[in-house]
């Protein structure tokens, strides 16, 4: 009799805390799981053949890094979110410090240094630092938010500036004014707090190179910022700076400016710089309206270059079709969505930054990798959440999930027992709930 009663006791603690949106969340994921794990079988049996592998060899992989991700994000649901925050600086040093790992001691593949070899397993650090970027952005925005400044950065950075300049004149030419203490370089570093760290890191991930990831590790603070309410003027003048900088340092490299030419008119190079796009776009136009069934595409019969990372979702439409195409696309909006609607829920502005972000993290991921299959964005090194074969960012998504899940959670059961707290106060006439 008590055992049921603790077990239903249960239930309506779980029901009570975690809102409708964060269970579709979480369903979301475990439906984008599982299609990752069958297309990753497809993608990759005929490929294990012919290198004298199990058929089997990819799949076991996959699924051994799924099993300690999924052990991985249940620990980090329990993880306290006040712990979380303060170790911001302690996830940034060691993020930092497994970058320049890789810079020093990281494994070459195709002319790029982005892994770290620890035996028969591989670690991508860079795909920690999208994590640890907005850790970071939203203990620092939070402050802001909770002190009510102004979110308003290129100002403050600018009168910042000019304060450091009058304070250099004036030290320079003697003078005995006092300087503005308001405006002076800690200042400044204040202002551009949430950036700091995403810029460090972006800078060293650049260095792999990998402009894809590294833009998506100084966009999600970016994305914060406008978050937080940034004035619309700002935006607009980030966007045209952020966007004519990503434009230069792409045009400033070879290979990124061939992809760039050849994004609107693949087919113009088909054999040589076109390669990849055309037959990503061959494989997904030949799967029709209904697909040409599970592993029953052709495209991965080494036609297709990584045909099961970066390229997974071509042969998922190309087996699946149209309808299996949209279903995909689909679920990335809802995940999107469902993760913004659960943050909304948050009180604690640090938990909904957490939660906005790590939601915009995988969403933005999911679809910037769609639309390079599609031929619709230059082609990136950045994979596909949950369906591309890859344990580091396997492991870094479904551990996001399960810091979301955590995050939520705890905010929300928080909320209450301050408000509970109140109530009782208020009752027993000390500091009054009104009041």
């Amino acid at each position: 009799m008590s055992s049921r009663s603790e077990t239903s006791q249960v239930k309506l603690e779980v029901s009570r805390y975690t809102p409708p949106e964060l269970l579709g969340l979480v369903a979301v994921t475990v439906i984008l799981i599982c299609i990752g794990t069958v297309n990753i079988y497809s993608s990759t049996q005929y490929m294990n053949i012919i290198s004298g592998d199990s058929t089997y060899s990819h799949l076991a992989r996959h699924l051994l890094f799924l099993s300690i991700s999924v052990i991985t994000a249940f620990v980090l649901t329990k993880l306290p979110i006040k712990l979380v925050r303060k170790g911001a600086l302690v996830w940034v040093i060691g993020t930092v410090l497994l970058l320049c790992l890789v810079i020093v001691a990281g494994k070459n593949v195709n002319g790029a240094t982005r892994w770290i070899q620890l035996g028969p397993v591989s670690l991508q650090p860079s795909e920690f630092a999208k994590v640890t970027g907005i850790i970071w952005a939203s203990s620092y925005l939070a402050k802001k938010v909770d002190a009510g400044e102004k979110i308003a950065l290129i100002p403050q950075v600018f009168r910042a500036i000019v304060g450091i300049f009058v304070s250099i004149f004036l030290f320079a030419s003697g003078s005995k004014r006092k300087k503005n203490k308001k405006y002076t370089f800690g200042q400044l570093l204040t202002y551009i707090s949430p950036l700091a760290a995403p810029l460090v890191m972006a800078a060293l991930v650049m260095k792999q190179p990998d402009m894809g990831t590294a833009a998506i590790i100084l966009l999600l603070p970016c994305l914060l910022y406008i978050i937080a309410g940034l004035p619309a003027i700002e935006i607009l003048l980030g966007g045209a700076g952020i966007g004519t900088l990503g434009l230069l340092l792409a045009l400033s490299s070879a290979y990124r400016r061939d992809r760039l030419f050849v994004l609107w008119d693949p087919f113009s190079d088909a054999a040589g710089k076109g390669y990849q796009t055309v037959q990503s776009l061959i494989a997904v136009g030949s799967g029709g309206f209904l697909g040409q069934g599970i592993a029953k595409g052709f495209a991965k019969f080494l036609y297709l270059p990584e045909q099961y990372t970066d390229f997974a979702y071509a042969v998922f439409c190309q087996e699946m079709g149209f309808i299996g195409g949209i279903i995909v696309m689909l679920l990335f909006m809802a995940f999107l969505l469902l993760g913004f609607a659960t943050a909304r829920r948050l009180k604690d502005s640090y938990s909904a930054f957490v939660v906005y972000g790590l939601t915009l993290m995988i969403s933005l991921q999911g679809l910037i990798n769609m639309a390079m299959v599609l031929g619709s964005f230059p082609v990136t090194g950045v994979p596909l959440p949950f369906i591309s074969f890859g344990g580091t960012s396997l492991m870094t998504n479904i551990c996001s999930v399960g810091l979301i899940y955590g995050t939520a959670v705890q905010s929300i059961e928080n909320t209450e027992r301050e408000v509970r707290k109140k109530r009782i106060q208020a009752m027993d006439g000390v500091n009054p709930f009104w009041q």
